[in-house]
C-alpha cells in the first residue's frame, strides 16, 4: 500500500513548456491527498526558486537535492558542502575554468549572467542574478551548478574531496556533498513520517532522481525522462504533457 509519494519538479510535476502543474497531475494530487497518501516535493531547487502557488499543500520538502529538508514543524535535515570545497570551486570560477550558480539556504546567485546560465534559467522559469562569488563565504553552500558539458565533471571533482556530481540538463552539473542526494532526503523523510521505502513511490525524469529511485519501493520515469533514469525505474509513464503521472497512477490502481 502505497502512503507516500515523491515529485521531483521540472519534467515531472511542471511542464518544460508551461511551467505548470498539468490539470491530470493535480487530480492525482487532490486523489492522493484524499487517500492520506503523504506527498513531498523532492527538487535540486531551493524553496525560492519555488513559486508560491508551488509551494502550498505539501507535507514536507525536499529541496537542494536533499541537502535542505523542512515541513511545517521546521528543518529536519541540513547537509552543506564542506568549506574547503566550496573554496575550491569559488578559486576555479575565479580563474574561468567555468561559470557557477551558488545556493545557499536563502540566496542564490551566478558570478555572471553568460549566455549558458541565462538559457537554464529560461528553460526552468528562474531569474537568475549576479553577485560577486566571493559571497559564497557568507553562509553555508548547500549545491553549486557548474556550467559545464558532461565530459568536463572531472575539472571539479579533480579539486574537490567531499563533492559529486548529478545532471538533470545538459547545460550544468550539480555538486553536492559526498554524503548527500534525495536518496538522503527521501530517508529522512520516511523516517520523519513513519513510513517504510517499500510503502512509497517516486517520480522523476533526471539523473539526479536515480538516488531517490533507490530509495523507494515503485519508481516511476517520465516518458521524458534521460534514458538511465527508464533503465532504473519500476514504470515508465508518458511525458510530463501526456498525462505522464496520471498514467502511471492508473497503472498502478492508484487512481
Amino acid at each position: 500500500m502505497i502512503k507516500a509519494a515523491f515529485f521531483d519538479i521540472d519534467g515531472t510535476l511542471l511542464s518544460f513548456k508551461t511551467h505548470r502543474i498539468p490539470a491530470s497531475t493535480q487530480r492525482v494530487l487532490d486523489a492522493f491527498h484524499e487517500r492520506g497518501v503523504k506527498c513531498v516535493i523532492s527538487t535540486g531547487r531551493p524553496k525560492y526558486q519555488m513559486p508560491d502557488w508551488l509551494l502550498e499543500g505539501w507535507d514536507a520538502y525536499i529541496t537542494l537535492s536533499g541537502q535542505y529538508c523542512f515541513d511545517r514543524d521546521g528543518v529536519y535535515r541540513s547537509c552543506p558542502i564542506d568549506d574547503a570545497d566550496v573554496r575550491a570551486v569559488v578559486e576555479q570560477v575565479a580563474e574561468g575554468r567555468y561559470d557557477s550558480l551558488c545556493m545557499q539556504g536563502e540566496n542564490s546567485f551566478v558570478n555572471r549572467l553568460s549566455k549558458r546560465v541565462v538559457t537554464a534559467g529560461s528553460n526552468a522559469a528562474i531569474v537568475y542574478h549576479e553577485e560577486p562569488f566571493e559571497h559564497a563565504f557568507d553562509a553555508p553552500v548547500y549545491q553549486f551548478c557548474a556550467f559545464l558539458d558532461s565530459a568536463d565533471d572531472h575539472i571539479v571533482t579533480d579539486a574537490t574531496s567531499h563533492v559529486l556530481t548529478t545532471r538533470w540538463c545538459d547545460l550544468f552539473c550539480d555538486l553536492i556533498p559526498d554524503n548527500g542526494g534525495k536518496d538522503k532526503g527521501v530517508a529522512a523523510t520516511l523516517e520523519r513520517l513513519g513510513i517504510a521505502p517499500e510503502e512509497a513511490i517516486a517520480f522523476g525524469d533526471g539523473e539526479n532522481d536515480l538516488s531517490m529511485f533507490a530509495a523507494v519501493g515503485t519508481s516511476v520515469a517520465m516518458g521524458n525522462a534521460w534514458d538511465s533514469v527508464k533503465a532504473a525505474a519500476s514504470y515508465v509513464t508518458t511525458d510530463v504533457d501526456d498525462d505522464g503521472i496520471y498514467n502511471a497512477a492508473v497503472h498502478f490502481g492508484l487512481m
